[in-house]
């Protein structure tokens, strides 16, 4: 008995063993046949350097550039990569754009269709960096897909908002309405301010982490000409909506009549309290010193901290804030005061 379950052990062991033989003979081939790889695509790169740096800086695409092996790929799909980062000119980029296109479009929309989620993920990354917008129609058959993960909904709505796509807002407010606030303002970052304004227009039919987005995009842009807009969802609005419009007028640093967000300072909400002090410093508006001194004693640290960095931007500044050491009773409000004398600087 015992001597049968010692050679079903060793059985077992020769088993294991010649597996992890077979993985490792495995491992080894790939590894060689990778280095193998690797070795030709940096000898066509250096082969094709010079070619591709004169197609993109003439727009004079040589037929001696082509990408017909998996190397030739690799070696292009580098080169032009490492270009799009350093290259500024608009007639350069246009140049690099034209040259991804005639040489690789056919290997990524033939990636667009393979199984391996890694190899469409690295389609649409490429896909976006150069911008290629012959790939407008794959990329919306890939998103009409039963099966696609969440990333690649993300990668190619963010492409199709890149190249300002007509149909965006369909997308993003008919068939995409899970997607979360960041998510969403991933997207819209890329859009150019006719099809932003697209959105401004019909924000009332947009979900609200798609409002969210759109109002923080808006404040960003730190434009005027978005001021009755925000202010309006501000008037409007409530709970998250309303502070993130409230966040938007700070960034904008501006208001119509900062006398209806005076009152805001004394808020029961902590966030817009913090966001009024900081539009009343941008602003610099003197009827809100009492109101900011006040908040030097506030419970939360961050209103305190907003009402210390406000106080600064006045003229006169440092020296309200030494009074608030020399004759305030609260340690809070004194402390929050030295350091704001002693940072001396405006943090954003």
């Amino acid at each position: 008995m015992i001597t049968d379950d010692i050679k079903f052990l060793l059985t077992v062991f020769e088993w294991l063993m010649g597996i992890l033989i077979v993985l490792l003979i495995y491992l080894i081939i790939r590894k060689a046949m990778e280095n193998r790889l690797r070795k030709i695509v940096e000898q066509h790169k250096i082969q094709m350097n010079d070619k591709v740096l004169h197609s993109i800086l003439t727009g004079d695409f040589l037929r001696s550039i082509q990408a017909d092996t998996k190397a030739k790929k690799l070696a292009m799909e580098e080169l032009i990569s490492k270009y799009s980062d350093v290259l500024e000119g608009a007639e350069e980029k246009k140049n690099l754009n034209l040259l991804a296109e005639s040489r690789l479009s056919g290997y990524y929309r033939k990636a667009l269709s393979n199984y391996r989620w890694s190899t469409r993920m690295n389609a649409l990354f490429h896909i976006e960096a150069f911008q290629m917008e012959s790939l407008k129609e794959d990329i919306q058959l890939l998103l009409k897909r039963s099966r696609i993960s969440k990333s690649e909904i993300i990668k190619g709505l963010s492409f199709l908002a890149q190249i300002q796509h007509k149909g965006i807002f369909e997308l993003v407010t008919e068939e995409y309405k899970d997607l979360s606030y960041l998510e969403y303002r991933s997207i819209l970052s890329r859009l150019d301010e006719k099809n932003l304004e697209q959105f401004m227009l019909g924000y009332h039919s947009c979900q609200l982490q798609l409002k969210l987005a759109i109002i923080d995009l808006v404040g960003l842009k730190k434009d005027l000409a978005y001021l009755n807009f925000v202010e309006s969802k501000f008037a409007n609005s409530n709970g998250e909506e309303r502070v993130r419009a409230l966040k938007a007028l700070a960034a904008i640093g501006h208001t119509s009549s900062v006398e209806n967000f005076l009152p805001l300072l004394s808020s029961p909400n902590w966030e817009e309290r913090m966001l009024a002090a900081r539009l009343a410093g941008e602003m610099k508006c003197d009827q809100a010193i009492p109101g900011l001194v006040m908040l030097l004693q506030d419970p939360s640290w961050w209103v305190r901290s907003q009402a210390g960095q406000s106080i600064t931007l006045f003229p006169g500044g440092k020296k309200i804030l030494q009074e608030v050491i020399e004759t305030s009773s609260d340690s809070f409000a004194k402390d929050m005061a030295w350091e704001w004398i002693n940072k001396g600087v405006y943090q954003s």
